[in-house]
């Protein structure tokens, strides 16, 4: 696993990436570095691989429960809750300054309530929240979609989200926006955009056919997402931050000896769709002007 994810650094910068989300959560499964004696290591030896490449991390991702775990507590929770710990410190170690985690659910009730939802998240995440504070990261609550058997899940509309980040009441805590998680639960993805604003820290860029637990992570424009009022309302929000892809199928069914060539033509892609929002804010600032 260790050597996997140096190799997938190595294919990234080749291609011209030169910053990455750091997959925590896949780095923290049974067998992996992140959950051994000596993760503590592993990840002095992902930052000086990092540093050689010139590769930077401004964003990772937290290890994460599973949708029927999350509020589960007939589970190992400490084991869980102490992988989340790590990812947090990992973070801080790295100098990683925004971790993204899953609001937690009980999208197996009978029926959806939200103040249930509300107050479990606003007590469970404090611990966290204080512990990314001491390390010098922040944690970016990333927006859901339904995937249990209720229609409304805690944190796939986007008010539940902005809500969740403002009431910790700090600059510690802020927002990941999914695109593809946003396509799944219907959501006005401009106008939420327009609502989180500043809060916005992280991206997840990907696309689908925006089908009921249809979450494809397809490379942009391969599915029916509408791009161009996406990135006009990162634009019109002033987004300056990563743009960070989550394409999942990007070259997973390719043959090896083409991983380089997809890479190169997604690092294309992020360079010409960040060139658009670049547009879009220029073109806002002219009007606000």
């Amino acid at each position: 696993p260790k050597d996997a994810l140096f190799a997938e650094m190595a294919l990234s910068r080749a291609a011209g990436f030169t910053s990455l989300d750091l997959r925590l959560s896949s780095q923290a499964k049974a067998g992996y570095p992140l959950a051994e004696n000596d993760w503590e290591r592993w990840a002095e030896q992902i930052g000086l691989e990092a540093q050689r490449l010139g590769l930077d991390f401004p964003q990772a991702h937290a290890f994460i429960y599973r949708t029927s775990e999350s509020t589960d507590m007939t589970l190992d929770r400490p084991w869980y809750e102490e992988r989340i710990r790590r990812s947090i410190r990992v973070a801080g170690m790295l100098n990683i300054p925004w971790i993204v985690i899953h609001p937690a659910d009980f999208c197996f009730d009978i029926s959806y309530d939200f103040e249930k939802n509300r107050s479990f998240n606003l007590s469970y995440w404090a611990p966290f929240v204080d512990l990314a504070i001491q390390c010098g990261v922040g944690i970016a609550f990333e927006n859901l979609y339904p995937s249990g058997r209720l229609p409304q899940r805690y944190c796939s509309d986007y008010q539940e989200l902005i809500d969740l980040a403002d009431s910790f009441n700090t600059d510690h805590v802020g927002i990941c926006w999914d695109t593809g998680h946003a396509a799944v639960a219907g959501q006005d993805q401009p106008a939420a955009l327009r609502a989180i604003g500043s809060r916005l820290k992280a991206l997840h860029i990907h696309d689908n056919h925006q089908r009921a637990k249809g979450d494809e992570h397809l490379i942009p424009y391969l599915g029916t997402l509408n791009w161009d009022k996406i990135l006009h309302a990162l634009g019109e929000i002033g987004y300056d931050r990563t743009f960070s892809f989550e394409i999942k199928q990007g070259s997973a069914m390719m043959p090896p000896e083409m991983t380089e060539n997809m890479l190169l033509f997604i690092h294309r892609l992020g360079l010409y769709m960040m060139d658009q929002i670049r547009s879009y804010a220029e073109r806002s600032a002219l009007l606000c002007g």
